[in-house]
């Protein structure tokens, strides 16, 4: 049996409030939201390029694990998550729909920075 494959990084962001699910809510406005995905776009492909992770796509769905250096509670790291997500694709993952991920999850580090966790599952989405 092939074994699954996992790749782990970390990525040099400072999650803070104008990161968070909040900020949406409040109204950010549609430029600054584009300006934030492209410069986390840029980090996250840069970071794993420097951390030599290769530009391969996973074959099966993924987990993806969220590790948090922040103040935010949890449930609002749903925009960065995203955001870095969005990054991965074209890059290690087709795209991010059910087909392709399977779980997301959040947790807290001391480390500073993001760890980001990505392993292949044996589950078949549909």
């Amino acid at each position: 049996m092939k074994e699954l494959r996992k790749i782990e990084f970390t990525l040099p962001i400072k999650v803070n409030s104008k990161l968070s699910l909040n900020s949406i809510y409040g109204g950010l406005h549609w430029g600054t939201r584009r300006k934030q995905s492209q410069k986390i776009h840029e980090i996250v492909r840069l970071s794993m390029k420097s951390q030599n992770i290769p530009q391969k796509m996973f074959e099966k769905p993924v987990n993806i694990a969220f590790k948090w250096h922040s103040k935010l509670d949890l449930d609002n790291h749903g925009y960065i998550a995203k955001l870095i997500i969005d990054g991965l694709k074209g890059y290690i993952i087709q795209d991010d729909t059910g087909k392709y991920i399977s779980s997301i999850t959040h947790e807290y580090q001391k480390d500073k920075g993001v760890r980001v966790k990505i392993q292949e599952t044996e589950t078949i989405n549909n």
